[in-house]
């Protein structure tokens, strides 16, 4: 009977403890190393940046009568907009339909006018949020020149005007009236070194279509080929900031191009151009984005991951395509290359997100350590650019703008260092594509050519 009792309590115990081992077996959670969100990601590659830094003129010119001054200088450009910061502008009018084409041209080049010139056509509203207007409700209108009517001899206000000059179809003038403190302010620190200053070159009129007078040197200028020394940016930090799930994106090399892809977007970066795009396939490309909306979205989408390397300035925008594009500057002239992608940051849009990514993948820095070599060169003045346009087979009708810049091109006689030159050279602007002056092709053009 002992016996009996013993195997009784021996059998409850075993199943108690069977029972206690598959309720732990069956309870149990290991400590697993916790797997972030691949919304935590944060990624700064470069800088964030201002609608005042990136929407700005390229050129300034001032109308005294008997002399045009003119300048590129960046510096300069930017204390009349630091000026301009502080105005308030009232009285704000739609003018543009009682405007003529010779009435425009004589706002646009009258005398005692500043004229800033921006590479292409900016909604007024965009620009509601740089300069301070009265009115919550701006006109609909475009502008590609801000004109400052220097004429002080008024009564009480001066005039400003937003003028989208040289355009086909299109006339468009808004006036805003500004107080007459500020413009004499202005006078003081702009008009007489506009005047005097070795910083502002003398121009002419070159009247280059029945639409559009362009201001041109009346000298050669003197000029630098440069050789920068570089290094291309970080491919792992554009796949945590442009991919949704960079944890599950996988990338293969072929060639001289390195692809990164998951399920819904593709990344290619071309080491041998050193340009990046990456593509939404499945995105579409809006049809309906405002202006106003394709630059400011532009313009945060780089911001998210701090994007923003070297300078780079709003250079183009087509509403039909939406598209903008950000071009880069060297020494405040903008950067061209045959190679799309190598000198600009371009932007194609779907309704809600980006469909198309494309930019320079390298970054020249902000100071002189990298040049690697420099070479003074000449460049011909406005005079024989006019003739070498005058000369050549183009429809001059279709010449919108002409401008110097720089020519970029990859050096490949280093393998160990990744080189670029950038010369100066002759652009001009036709039927919306920047093309290079080939003025070495010109006979009888050869003087002030390096």
């Amino acid at each position: 009977m002992k016996y009996e009792n013993i195997k009784s309590v021996l059998l409850t115990l075993l199943v108690a403890m069977s029972i206690f081992l598959t309720w732990n077996l069956w309870t149990y959670q290991p400590d697993y190393d916790v797997i972030e969100s691949t919304e935590a990601f944060e990624v700064t590659i470069g800088d964030e940046r201002k609608k005042l830094e990136l929407i700005k003129p390229y050129k300034v010119f001032y109308n005294h009568g008997n002399k045009i001054s003119g300048s590129n200088d960046g510096d300069e450009i930017d204390k009349i907009l630091y000026e301009m910061s502080s105005w308030r502008l009232f009285d704000t009018t739609d003018l543009g339909n009682q405007y003529s084409r010779n009435e425009i041209e004589e706002l646009v080049h009258g005398k005692d006018r500043i004229d800033l010139v921006f590479p292409d056509s900016i909604p007024l509203s965009t620009y509601g949020g740089i300069v301070k207007f009265d009115e919550k409700n701006l006109p609909k209108a475009s502008f590609n020149r801000i004109i400052i009517d220097m004429d002080l001899d008024k009564a009480n206000n001066g005039t400003v005007y937003f003028v989208l000059y040289g355009e086909d179809d299109k006339k468009e003038v808004v006036e805003s009236k500004i107080d007459l403190s500020k413009l004499q302010s202005l006078e003081r620190k702009f008009v007489q070194k506009a005047i005097y200053s070795d910083i502002y070159e003398e121009y002419f009129k070159y009247k280059v279509n029945d639409r559009k007078t362009i201001l041109l040197p009346v000298k050669e200028g003197d000029y630098y080929n440069y050789k920068y020394s570089t290094e291309q940016l970080n491919e792992e930090d554009f796949v945590k900031a442009l991919f949704k799930d960079p944890i599950n994106v996988s990338g293969n090399t072929n060639g001289a191009e390195k692809v990164y892809r998951d399920s819904s977007s593709l990344m290619k970066i071309n080491d041998e151009y050193s340009i990046l795009s990456f593509v939404n396939p499945g995105v579409d490309v809006a049809q309906s984005i405002s202006e106003s909306e394709l630059i400011d979205n532009s313009i945060q989408f780089v911001n998210e991951h701090g994007g923003w390397t070297d300078q780079f300035k709003f250079f183009s925008m087509s509403k039909e395509e939406s598209r903008v594009s950000f071009r880069m500057f060297l020494y405040d002239f903008p950067v061209f290359s045959d190679n799309y992608g190598m000198t600009e940051i371009s932007e194609t849009w779907g309704l809600d997100t980006i469909h198309q990514y494309q930019r320079p993948f390298y970054q020249l820095g902000d100071d002189y350590s990298s040049i690697f070599e420099l070479v003074q060169v000449q460049l011909p003045s406005g005079y024989t650019v006019q003739q070498a346009l005058e000369e050549s087979d183009l429809n001059l009708g279709d010449v919108e703008d002409i401008a110097i810049g720089y020519k970029l091109t990859r050096d490949m006689t280093h393998d160990d260092i990744l080189l670029y030159d950038f010369k100066p050279s002759w652009y001009y602007k036709y039927s919306g594509s920047w093309l290079r002056l080939p003025l070495e092709e010109f006979r009888g053009l050869e003087n002030g050519l390096e």
